[in-house]
């Protein structure tokens, strides 16, 4: 095994810390945006939104583009563009002052960096899927661990510059951040990358929804995406304004733990080496999330609700990857097509999610968008028993 490829999984790796930075660095400002800029929470949910739905287009078109342009320079225009948005909200309160100016600044950053998002989602799957590892699943599940990192390593980052700085100041936080792309970008130009494309032409997307067990693929990434970004996008938003903790508190002991935990579960089960049983694992997990989520609302304690909104994360980590996995074992011949669809279902949900509860908080409370949230974890759940029922009348195989 010759290192160059270790070299490339770090260049993919990053990547995954990078889309991770720009999709969670926001969250953190959103109650300062409110009540500093005036920018209604209604704005900021639908902001949310948009980000996922650019992401979704990128997930339908940008698989011809990708093969056309190859994947070494799909992951390095993917930094490219990050690098772009950094800048961008970086110089964002320096060039506007009103209201109106910031909010259509912030907007133009999000929908740069959620082009670049999509583009590092329907083209990094594939570079690592395509690499010449052993364990393919475990490398899958390692790299998406570098995603939780990155939500982690930015939500610690950001509470100790806040800390030190002021979140006055967090345009400097976005700008110092730049640095994550130029590293990827670097990485990449020194990366062997295999292009997975000699199985492009027999498979097209439409086909793939001919087959009911891709539909039921399709729906879990919903589930899955839905489920983690609900958390990710509000929890530090539920705890300084739904449960009345401190930001630093909410942040550290909610969102961050959030992040460690999906982070943990995914990096075990990548050193797992593909031992553990994957419709098991993410069966449990569901069931697992459905209680977080019911038990970090109705209980009153806000301390205990930040521990199993932090418990959440490791229910949800596997949960994504690991219908990676098994879409990678069941339709292997389905190349960039199949892995860009997933993504699509993953966004999707990424973007139904957040919007729910983001639109029940605006009018009623974030406790009740959670709580209505919950109905994901539970489909997630139903849709596994109907996979393994498919699995033991020998209609599909996951080994």
């Amino acid at each position: 095994m010759s290192k160059n490829y270790n070299l490339t999984l770090t260049a993919c790796s990053v990547g995954y810390i990078l889309q991770a930075s720009i999709n969670n660095l926001l969250p953190l400002l959103f109650v300062y945006f409110t009540l500093e800029y005036g920018i209604p929470l209604s704005f900021i949910t639908v902001l949310i939104s948009y980000n996922f739905i650019i992401q979704i287009f990128i997930d339908l078109f940008s698989s011809k583009a990708i093969i056309k342009m190859g994947y070494k320079s799909a992951g390095i225009l993917s930094a490219v563009l990050g690098l772009i948005a950094f800048l961008v909200l970086g110089f964002t309160p320096v060039l506007f002052k009103d209201t109106a100016g910031i909010f259509i600044s912030v907007t133009v950053a999000v929908t740069v960096m959620a082009v670049g998002s999509g583009l590092s989602e329907v083209a990094l799957s594939p570079i690592v899927e395509a690499l010449p590892f052993d364990n393919k699943s475990s490398k899958m599940s390692f790299l998406h661990s570098f995603y939780p990192l990155g939500h982690l390593f930015i939500i610690l980052l950001a509470t100790g510059f806040f800390a030190v700085c002021g979140i006055e100041n967090w345009n400097y936080l976005a700008l110092a951040l730049t640095t994550i792309p130029i590293i990827e970008i670097l990485l990449f130009i020194k990366s062997p990358v295999v292009n997975p494309t000699e199985d492009e032409k027999k498979v097209k997307k439409l086909d793939l929804f001919k087959d009911k067990t891709f539909i039921l693929l399709f729906v879990l990434m919903i589930c899955a995406g839905a489920s983690e970004q609900a958390i990710a996008q509000w929890a530090s938003y539920f705890a300084e304004s739904g449960l009345k903790v401190s930001k630093t508190m909410g942040d550290l002991i909610g969102a961050s733990a959030f992040a460690l935990f999906m982070f943990v579960s995914r990096f075990l089960y990548g050193l797992s080496k593909d031992k553990l049983n994957l419709n098991i694992v993410i069966t449990v997990c569901a069931v697992g999330l459905t209680a977080c989520y019911l038990l970090s609302v109705v209980q009153p304690s806000p301390i205990i609700s930040l521990v199993f909104i932090a418990l959440s994360g490791l229910f949800v980590g596997i949960t994504w990857p690991g219908v990676y996995s098994i879409g990678g074992k069941l339709f292997s011949y389905g190349g960039t097509a199949m892995f860009s669809m997933l993504a699509l279902g993953g966004d999707l949900g990424c973007t139904l999610g957040p919007l729910i509860v983001g639109a029940l908080a605006s009018k009623f409370s974030v406790k009740l968008g959670i709580l209505v949230a919950t109905v994901f974890p539970i489909f997630l759940f139903i849709g596994m028993v109907l996979l393994q029922k498919r699995e033991k009348k020998g209609l599909i195989s996951i080994k």
